[in-house]
């Protein structure tokens, strides 16, 4: 039987390269939402191959496909524009251009009410864009990503990893206050201390340095994305 490189195809490819690049991502930055992601993913193959009818796992990894791109775009824009490190720029910038295509070919194929043999044509050449897109990413990321993260001397310094702050608390003398916030998760997470009017969002391996005035007194910092502080991003800023 010919094979037919339709919207279904493409929903495939793009599944699976969106779930080894989350999967990886998950054990290398130790992040356990980027494996919950990927485990989704692997469940839609699962009901592909074991139950009958296409629609419900398309759908679902529509809506996977849309949440990664909704964050992984904003995070490769941001790090490319500040010159973070190509690692930074190259994951979410692949994993944008994944689940864009994937979602276009996700909607194309439930539109067309799950026709296998719907978009032969046009789904190569969406596979072609994004191949294009990848590679100029890569590109751009390896021409301009920097190897500088490093914090400077009297700097509070403060991570990000699986869903989590490196300290709950930190202290600093009244005045002129430098917080050197890096994210080692590959979704977004925030700096905030709402009492002072400091927010500080970093999307993947991102690191952002912020200096505020603070004056005397005991302020919660936590991360403002929803339902972060909810399971426990949260801690103590004292300013003596």
């Amino acid at each position: 039987m010919r094979r037919q490189y339709g919207w279904f195809w493409l929903v495939q490819v793009a599944a699976v390269v969106e779930t080894a690049l989350l999967f990886t991502a998950g054990v290398i930055l130790r992040d356990a939402e980027a494996l919950g992601f990927a485990f989704v993913l692997l469940l839609t193959l699962g009901w592909i191959v074991f139950r009958p009818g296409k629609i419900v796992p398309v759908l679902v990894r529509g809506l996977v496909f849309a949440d990664v791109a909704f964050w992984m775009l904003p995070a490769a824009v941001t790090n490319g524009v500040s010159h973070d490190t190509a690692p930074s720029i190259i994951l979410p910038g692949v994993l944008s251009a994944t689940s864009v295509v994937g979602l276009v070919a996700a909607l194309a194929f439930l539109l067309s009410r799950g026709n296998l043999a719907a978009g032969r044509g046009l789904a190569r050449a969406v596979s072609l864009v994004g191949l294009l897109a990848i590679l100029a990413i890569t590109g751009y990321a390896a021409a301009t990503g920097s190897t500088n993260t490093g914090g400077r001397a009297g700097d509070l310094v403060i991570a990000a990893t699986n869903a989590r702050f490196s300290t709950n608390t930190l202290t600093a003398d009244h005045g002129t206050v430098t917080v050197d916030f890096t994210n080692n998760d590959l979704f977004w997470h925030t700096f905030t201390v709402s009492a002072l009017d400091v927010d500080i969002r970093s999307p993947v391996k991102g690191h952002e340095r912020i200096s505020f005035n603070a004056p005397p007194g005991t302020y919660e910092f936590f991360c403002a994305i929803p339902g972060h502080k909810q399971i426990g991003m949260r801690g103590t800023l004292v300013i003596r």
